[in-house]
């Protein structure tokens, strides 16, 4: 089925080529035949290449510039390409806007099926510098993930990326519908308005409650708002920025570990220990001997509200959330054993 859908695929697209090469062949082809007919017949009255040219283009264009002094074959022969020529260079030229349109019909069809198909994803609301690097970070964790933007340029650009993308306002309901909020895992508002990331904050709270909502500030003020309006991180990238500044200056060890580990192989990350799992009982310790690399920063229990650093005898219990550093292999693996899908011992 998938191959049929995919030949089926590439024979619309051969077909719309070889429609658009007919229609060009067919204007090129009027358009050689009457320049050389044309300097054929009136080369004896000065007429080069390029006067025959023009006066090809005004006849089967309908333009017409006066009398241009045709001889008795001259006229007769405007008169067989004005026939045919006009008809031959309408049809091509309505041929070739209808097949543009079609394309661009056909491409976003194409586009919203692919969204369509998506569960657990990211929406990126605002294709700017914030919005590009959060997709270029998704993209190289193989994420998925939608962009939506009003700009049509902007989509463009997102799309000559091979992402998915919408135009269109991220505040309108319809068009988070077509970004697929009700089967999205989160939203990102990292539009440069913040009243329009409060504005999407309050939309997307109301279509799907239990998305996660990062929403990007501009000052304190606007967090809070973000945060009163339902949104689950607010970050600031210019207090952001300013404290990395000054963590570079005051603390230039602790700084360069951090940029190092974010370029690097040793990664911070976080995840949850499901039902099944077979971490569920064993200890930090028990679960360090088997991976050495690995070091955990903090535990949340399911009822807990703030992370505690854990000790070597701690034990885990299903619904904990877990953070830890280390390689990302490594990682990769301790996530797997957390969902259950392989055993620790058998990584």
């Amino acid at each position: 089925m998938l191959h049929s859908t995919r030949s089926t695929r590439i024979s619309l697209a051969s077909e719309e080529l070889r429609a658009a090469t007919r229609c060009v062949a067919i204007l090129l082809t009027v358009v050689v035949f009457g320049t050389l007919g044309f300097w054929y017949i009136e080369h004896e009255n000065n007429w080069d290449l390029w006067k025959s040219l023009f006066f090809t283009l005004i006849t089967i264009t309908t333009v017409g510039y006066g009398d241009q002094g045709l001889s008795p074959t001259g006229e007769k022969f405007a008169a067989i390409l004005l026939l045919f020529g006009i008809g031959s260079a309408t049809y091509s030229i309505t041929s070739l806007v209808q097949i543009a349109v079609t394309y661009q019909s056909t491409r976003k069809q194409k586009m919203q099926n692919k969204i369509d198909r998506l569960q657990d994803h990211l929406i990126i609301c605002g294709f700017g510098r914030i919005g590009r690097t959060v997709a270029d970070e998704l993209a190289k964790a193989n994420v998925p993930f939608v962009v939506v933007d009003c700009e049509p340029r902007i989509v463009e650009e997102a799309l000559d990326h091979n992402f998915l993308a919408v135009q269109g306002n991220s505040t309108d309901d319809e068009v988070l519908h077509q970004a697929g909020i009700d089967r999205a895992k989160g939203i990102i508002c990292a539009t440069s308005s913040d009243a329009e990331n409060v504005f999407v904050t309050l939309c997307a709270h109301e279509l799907n409650a239990d998305a996660f909502i990062a929403c990007r500030a501009s000052n304190d003020s606007a967090a809070r708002r973000m945060e009163r309006a339902g949104a689950t991180l607010v970050v600031s990238p210019y207090t952001t920025a300013g404290h990395n500044i000054a963590d570079a200056i005051l603390r230039p060890k602790h700084a360069q570990f951090l940029h190092s580990n974010r370029s690097g192989n040793i990664e911070l990350g976080e995840f949850r220990i499901e039902e099944g799992s077979s971490l569920v009982g064993e200890t930090v310790r028990s679960i360090g001997e088997r991976l050495h690399t690995v070091v955990f920063v903090a535990v949340r229990s399911q009822d807990a509200k703030v992370p505690t650093r854990p000790g070597g005898n701690q034990s885990f219990s299903a619904g904990d959330a877990v953070t830890v550093a280390g390689p990302r292999d490594d990682l990769e693996r301790l996530y797997l054993e957390a969902e259950g899908v392989v055993e620790l011992a058998n990584c």
